[in-house]
């Protein structure tokens, strides 16, 4: 290769490296104009940050401050609706505990008032009807609520009580029994008494409502006040009845006498309820006839048994073969004294053999006494069983059978049961006084027997010995 041509080959190698080392320095130059650059950027957004950062540090204190009192803001809001959520809960309970107190005052309203209706006459109810339903009405244009209107008719009520109270004259009719029919007259209210004189002569006092069922379970309204039930006539004795007739006949300023009824006609319901002794057997039904029957035997048993037992004398010496005594008494006597043996213990025999007999006599028909005790409850029993399976068949035939039905039925079942121990309990205690004074009998025949036992033995031995000492003589 010349010298020529390797110069040139020499050259062309080293040019890339002399261009390289010409990009390194323009890099390096441009680099450093650009840090110069950014240095000085730097440098301004520094300053501008040291200038911007005292407004950002005071907004972000101004801006704490109203978080902060916005916090605080809605922990009070808060506050304030939990309070208010337990207030109106605390509300809620008040109202209903109000409600029910209210509910409660009207139920005890509606039930004094229908007490009032039921313990006033019929007669005393046509004249405040009208009254009281304007009082339940409400007028036209006006909201009046069930308890307002119960206070307006307390306060009624109280006016007609007053009135009551003072005494009261009006007219009226009454049904007077037994016909049924009605008569007018004058009423007298004297309180919780009226009386009544009709224009035909009837007079007497007036029957109280209470005996009624049809308004016991219905509240008084505008339709019910208007409703009454009929006036009824209690009627008195003659002497009762002419007492009031003179008393509502009389003139102002006389002075009369009025008779008064206590029990406010439960005395006179009472006594028209009793019941005779016929009756009363008729309700007892078929198993009261035995009852009867058992109770007539018993009492026919102990008239004789007792008649027998009591007549039966008894000594009044002490036990003689000489003496004279009554009843078995005087038999055992003779018994002893025709002794004719020689061995005081077959007589000992012979007279309990007597006493044997007396006591087998007169205990003759006791027993039947104490059966009669002992069955009677039991028949009693029967019929009261068998009357009581009927009252529930019409229970199961009559869904809603009336009260009084039930007690009627009751009553004539406790029938038989009344009457057997009726029956039961005086033959008990006849037959209990019988035996133990027929024992007393007994033990008095067998002490006299043993008595006359001794006296003989004690003859026979003195005979036996008189015969021995004529033996001996002759």
């Amino acid at each position: 290769m010349s010298k020529k041509h390797f110069r040139r080959l020499l050259v062309a190698s080293l040019f890339p490296f002399s261009l390289l080392g010409q990009g390194v320095q323009e890099a390096r130059v441009s680099a450093l104009t650009d840090l110069k650059g950014a240095v000085e950027r730097l440098a301004e957004l520094r300053e501008k940050i040291e200038q911007e950062k005292i407004p950002i540090s005071r907004e972000v204190n101004r801006m704490e401050k109203e978080a902060h009192q916005k916090r605080n803001d809605l922990d009070r809001k808060l506050r304030l609706r939990d309070n208010r959520d337990s207030n109106l809960l605390q509300l809620e309970k008040e109202v209903l505990e109000n409600e029910r107190e209210l509910e409660s005052s009207l139920r005890l309203l509606k039930d004094y008032m229908r007490s009032w209706r039921q313990g006033t006459p019929p007669a005393e109810q046509e004249l405040w009807g009208e009254k009281v339903a304007q009082t339940l009405r409400p007028r036209e244009g006006q909201d009046k609520t069930p308890l307002v209107a119960h206070l307006d008719l307390l306060r009624l009520s109280a006016e007609i009580l007053q009135e009551q109270m003072g005494g009261n004259s009006f007219t009226g009719d009454a049904i007077v029994p037994p016909e049924g029919m009605r008569e007018k007259g004058r009423f007298w209210s004297l309180g919780p008494i009226l009386l009544f004189n009709g224009d035909e002569g009837s007079s007497g006092f007036i029957e109280k409502s209470f005996f009624s069922e049809e308004f016991d379970s219905v509240d008084l309204s505008a339709e019910t006040a208007l409703q009454y039930e009929p006036s009824r006539l209690l009627q008195p004795s003659e002497f009762t009845s002419r007492l009031i007739a003179e008393a509502l006949q009389s003139k102002t300023g006389e002075l009369v006498s009025i008779p008064l009824d206590p029990s406010l006609g439960k005395a006179f319901v009472m006594e028209i309820g009793e019941v005779s002794l016929w009756e009363e057997i008729q309700k007892g039904g078929i198993w009261i006839f035995p009852i009867l029957f058992s109770a007539a035997l018993s009492l026919g048993i102990a008239l004789v048994k007792a008649s027998q037992i009591l007549s039966v004398p008894q000594p009044r010496s002490a036990p003689s073969l000489d003496a004279i005594f009554g009843g078995p008494f005087e038999i055992l006597r003779k018994t002893a004294q025709s002794y004719q043996g020689k061995k005081p213990e077959i007589l000992e025999e012979i007279l309990y053999e007597n006493i044997i007999d007396f006591q087998i006599k007169l205990e003759k028909g006791l027993p039947l006494i104490a059966v009669t005790a002992a069955s009677a409850p039991l028949l009693g029993l029967l019929g009261t069983v068998t009357g009581m399976i009927d009252v529930f068949r019409q229970i199961t035939n009559f869904a809603n059978p009336e009260n009084s039905e039930l007690a009627r039925g009751i009553s004539e079942a406790l029938v038989t049961t009344k009457f057997g121990l009726v029956t039961a309990i005086p033959s008990l205690i006849v037959h209990a006084l019988l035996s133990r004074r027929l024992q007393g009998v007994i033990s008095k025949l067998e002490g006299f027997a043993a008595r006359l036992v001794h006296l003989k033995r004690g003859n026979l031995e003195k005979t036996t010995f008189d015969s021995k000492q004529d033996q001996r003589n002759d």
